[in-house]
């Protein structure tokens, strides 16, 4: 997946985390589980930049 791909993601995962809180509070495990998603989202972005990285050295 590109940047462009994972940031769009990663966008829309955030976008539906707020709507979730508002929604329903923070404390609602539907916001805890967007919230994980959201995570793991992030977490797969910077793995993939930091192997980007790794190749330019």
């Amino acid at each position: 997946m590109g940047n462009d791909e994972y940031k769009h993601k990663i966008e829309q995962a955030r976008q539906e985390l707020n709507r979730l809180a508002l929604e329903y509070g923070m404390q609602d495990v539907r916001v805890l589980r967007q919230s994980v998603k959201l995570d793991a989202l992030l977490n797969e972005y910077s793995d993939c930049s930091a192997e980007k990285d790794d190749q330019l050295y």
